[in-house]
């Protein structure tokens, strides 16, 4: 038993070595700043007063006043002169703006406020983000004594705090229930600040929309009624008394995707529209030409009279100056080239810029400026001065669009130092695993992968710190602080010794001892379940494959399932045929066919789940017999009273979701609507709780000698524990799922159960039977399945699926930690649950009844020793494959879009079941003695 509880301990090292490897990838991958060489002081932050000897007076702010409306997840095709009449009708000016990745607000308001791109991790700091920007649009307005105000979400106070004179912030920005209040909040503080006049630009930040698209999609009859409501907002800036020589810019931070979502590349998510109002304008014809979001900040620094922030990489947006003289516009275009030839000379050194195109075009352009300083000064038009001007405008265009290129693909920096420590770890913890379980038998005996060695612990020290000094010395890893650099030391340290330890264990298999026999895997790996593996693995190095991973799965887990049902069904025939002489032939195959009839079934139910999104029409009456199944599948798993309890807990489930119109229900006025929710989510609770204590009261002594009406099958304390959390934890996720997603419940309880009866017959027709073959199959079933109901939900690679709907069910107000732990559940559903009813089904397994003596080990000791750490191992491989791949394709063309979104969710994906295994072995160590 000693040996057993060793190995589940030495798994959840290897997890915990895993993770913090994968750590140290993902912060030498994507570094968490981009600006650290921006922010060199031979950058000149002045604008520039001279030109060849000439006299240069940079152009006062063009408007007295400035608007910033901004709202939040407004795509380029919402605006429409149905939707905001107002908008289409008024505006001087519509533009198309592209939006670099990560679409998520955080990023995008940096790149608008400063005028760099974000760093893709961005995205992962976008909740809860505290960084304070050092540069930006607003610090230049300050510095001159301007008034800046503020009105909506509080991501732009966190970004600066001290850079507003007056700021309204909504605080519950998170919360996305909150279609409406939060924006009432900010129009009801735009009329106070409009009846002010001493601002210079005034920031508004509308949530509504965003918040609409996250819960009810980009459909949602509430879209038409929100863009009214923006373009109301916009028609009393536009009609009030104090707006007289004003700026306003109508955008999006970003866009949306069809699902309502963001945070991916579609072009729905990366283009916003950009429209410009300004008193008595005249109507300009709406530019087809689209622009980068960074190219707001340099276009607003001259507008403002401000200098550019010094880490903009922005072009400028020539339809934006028509208020400008010509003078005034050339001087903005010649100062744009101005700052980012200096930026590339701090990037790529004066030797390589002189001998640049764009250098030739600079020189050419501030000629042909200078000759024209005397004739626009005057007023000249000539023919020759315009075209002049035209060639100056051309050649400044054409260096500042060519600079702004090559910076933006030079910020791409990894940190290879970590980037190294941290892929070694991975690949070293994830194969240790691996060859710990192939060769269970002589994993600690003769691979010695188990035992703790000193000498070599000390060795892997010793080159540790060599190596760490080295590196720090020679700038292949920087650390902000020598605390950081000592703590570098551990993950260095344990990559050095499991890379000996693999080392080792693969010489000794490849290249036995000549007087040893070659060592043999203690596992017998099935041809059918490597290749099934192989394809996945190959599939990894694909962007077409990654984007569209679902139909992998598809095909993959139909494919196996039906492959081992076939060889089944005629070892079943053959075994028969030959006892029976080969006689009635025809009957023992219609006979067999019979058995395996509930496996073809599944099949047809997979296939039915690829088409949950068509049957929207029958959904009251699919959630009803979904709810039901569901209850009869979990009836085994609990007593008569949780069952009891179950049930009504299901019946809260469908008048919650009748309550909120998803399903058909007694119609009632909606403000007793909004005072039963309430009650009916506390009732579910109380439900939850009711099951939960029930399972966790049959643990302790009865004090009752006679048989209790919770004495029942099974015995096992520890067993009992898990089948109750488990079934606790599907109760909240019937809550958390969409409806028409609901039915997947319980298809996967029946996908798993048939999968696993199947494993059994085939391992019970097997010549020689092994206990162990039957525990690889249905561990490598469990996790196609698990991946095969995760896509089925709606997941994919792509940030913008993700559901935050399920963090907010009966939230009042943002919470971080209920939010993160909700999304996750009903996100990862699929992947817990399969594994938790993996462990269950186990644990409960009788051999005797598919007619085989039990063996040794016996499965519950088999939980410990080969399906949680072989199962761990088959979840680290791919990922450590993958982060492999992505060195290998850093520069690759869709590295940002389709990539590194994936490798987020993997990330993630190991450690949701890095925390699921801590929690499952934490019962395996408290109740030992009853597995």
């Amino acid at each position: 038993m000693e040996e057993h509880r060793s190995r589940l301990a030495y798994t959840f090292y290897m997890l915990t070595l895993f993770l913090g490897g994968a750590v140290l990838f993902l912060i030498g991958f994507f570094p968490a700043s981009y600006s650290v060489a921006e922010k060199e002081p031979s950058v000149s932050i002045d604008r520039p007063t001279t030109l060849h000897g000439e006299k240069l007076n940079p152009p006062p702010a063009s408007y007295e006043s400035f608007i910033l409306f901004l709202i939040d997840a407004l795509r380029d095709d919402f605006p429409t002169e149905q939707t905001m009449p107002t908008v289409e009708e008024r505006a001087c000016l519509k533009l198309s703006l592209h939006v670099d990745i990560p679409t998520v607000t955080m990023p995008r308001l940096k790149s608008i406020t400063t005028g760099t791109l974000s760093n893709f991790i961005d995205i992962a700091l976008n909740v809860g983000h505290t960084e304070q920007l050092d540069d930006s649009l607003l610090h230049r307005l300050k510095k001159r004594q301007a008034v800046i105000s503020f009105i909506g979400d509080h991501t732009w106070v966190q970004l600066f705090p001290s850079e507003f004179t007056r700021k309204v912030a909504n605080n519950d920005s998170f919360y996305v229930n909150d279609f409406y209040e939060g924006d009432r909040t900010v129009t009801s503080a735009l009329a106070e600040e409009l009846e002010k006049t001493d601002w210079k630009l005034l920031i508004l930040h509308y949530l509504g929309l965003d918040h609409i698209g996250h819960v009810e999609g980009n459909d949602s009859p509430r879209i038409e009624t929100k863009l009214r409501e923006m373009d109301d907002a916009v028609k009393k800036i536009l009609d009030h008394k104090n707006m007289d020589n004003y700026l306003l810019m109508l955008t999006g931070d970003h866009g949306m995707a069809d699902g309502g979502g963001h945070g991916g590349n579609t072009p729905a998510e990366t283009t916003v529209p950009l429209y410009l109002y300004s008193k008595n304008c005249s109507k300009y014809s709406s530019s087809t030409k689209r622009y980068n979001q960074i190219d707001l900040t340099p276009t607003l620094a001259v507008l403002l009279s401000v200098e550019i922030p010094t880490m903009s990489i922005g072009c400028l947006i020539p339809e934006m100056l028509q208020s400008l003289t010509l003078e005034d516009q050339m001087y903005a275009y010649f100062y744009n080239a101005h700052h980012l030839l200096n930026k590339a000379r701090v990037k790529f050194g004066h030797d390589s810029v002189r001998r640049s195109d764009y250098y030739h075009w600079y020189q050419n352009a501030t000629l042909l400026h200078k000759q024209l300083l005397k004739p626009l000064r005057v007023g000249d038009g000539s023919g020759a001065s315009n075209v002049h001007y035209q060639n100056a405008k051309l050649n400044y265009l054409r260096v500042a669009r060519e600079i702004s290129a090559q910076l933006s693909e030079s910020l791409v920096k990894f940190d290879y130092g970590f980037i190294a420590v941290g892929l070694i770890l991975t690949t070293a913890s994830a194969l240790h695993l691996l060859l710990s379980v192939l060769f269970l038998d002589i994993a600690s005996e003769k691979l010695r992968l188990h035992n703790f060695k000193a000498a070599q612990l000390l060795l892997s020290l010793v080159i540790g710190v060599l190596l760490n000094v080295v590196c720090h010395l020679l700038d292949v890893v920087l650390t902000s602080s020598m605390l950081n650099s000592l703590l570098l030391l551990v993950p260095i340290v344990a990559s050095i010794y499991l890379s000996i330890d693999v080392i080792q264990a693969l010489i000794k298999i490849a290249l036995p001892p000549l007087y040893a026999r070659r060592l043999k895997l203690s596992i017998p790996l099935p041809t059918s379940l490597l290749l099934c593996f192989a394809i996945r693995m190959g599939t990894l190095g694909s962007s077409s494959f990654i984007e569209y991973e679902y139909k992998t799965w598809y095909y993959l887990g139909n494919t196996l399932l039906l492959l081992t049902t076939f060889k089944t069904l005629r070892r079943r025939i053959t075994k028969a045929n030959v006892e029976l002489d080969g006689r009635h032939l025809h009957k023992i195959a219609s006979a067999c066919l019979w058995q395996q009839r509930k496996i073809f079934v599944v099949l047809l139910l997979l296939v039915l789940m690829r088409y949950l999104h068509r049957l929207s029409a029958i959904k009251s009456t699919l959630m009803l017999f979904s709810l039901l199944m569901f209850w009869a599948r979990l009836r085994k798993f609990t007593n008569t009273p949780q069952t009891i309890f179950n049930g009504v807990a299901f019946v809260l489930v469908y008048c919650f979701r009748g309550l909120n119109g998803q399903v058909k229900f007694v119609e009632l006025p909606s403000y007793m609507v909004g005072r039963i929710l309430l009650p009916v989510l506390v009732l579910f609770w109380c439900c939850v709780a009711l099951v939960f204590v029930l399972g966790y009261r049959t643990v302790l002594p009865q004090q009752s000698s006679g048989k209790s009406l919770l004495d029942e099958r099974p015995k096992s304390n520890l067993l009992k524990l898990l089948q109750t959390n488990m079934t606790c934890s599907l109760i909240l996720v019937a809550l958390l799922y969409k409806v028409q997603n609901i039915v997947l419940l319980p298809t996967m309880l029946i996908t798993l159960d048939e999968t696993y009866k199947l494993c059994d017959a085939y391992g019970s027709t097997a010549r020689k039977f092994s206990v162990r073959v039957v525990h690889v199959y249905k561990i490598i079933m469990t996790l196609v399945i698990a991946r095969m109901f995760y896509f089925y939900q709606g997941n994919s690679n792509s940030l913008s699926t993700i559901d935050l709907n399920p963090g907010y069910l009966g939230q009042t107000n943002y919470n971080p930690g209920i939010v993160a732990f909700f999304v996750t559940l009903n996100t990862y559903s699929a992947e817990i649950h399969s594994f938790l009813y993996l462990i269950v089904h186990t644990l409960r397994t009788d051999l005797r009844s598919v007619g085989i003596i039990q063996l040794q080990p016996p499965y519950a000791r088999a939980i410990d020793t080969l399906v949680m750490p072989l199962y761990a191992a088959l979840v680290l491989l791919p990922v450590a494959f993958y982060l492999c791949l992505m060195l290998v394709f850093r520069y690759h063309l869709f590295i940002y879009s389709v990539f590194s979104p994936k490798v987020l969710y993997d990330c993630y994906t190991v450690l949701v079941f890095y925390l699921v295994f801590l929690s499952t072995s934490l019962y395996f160590k408290l109740f030992k003695h009853d597995a």
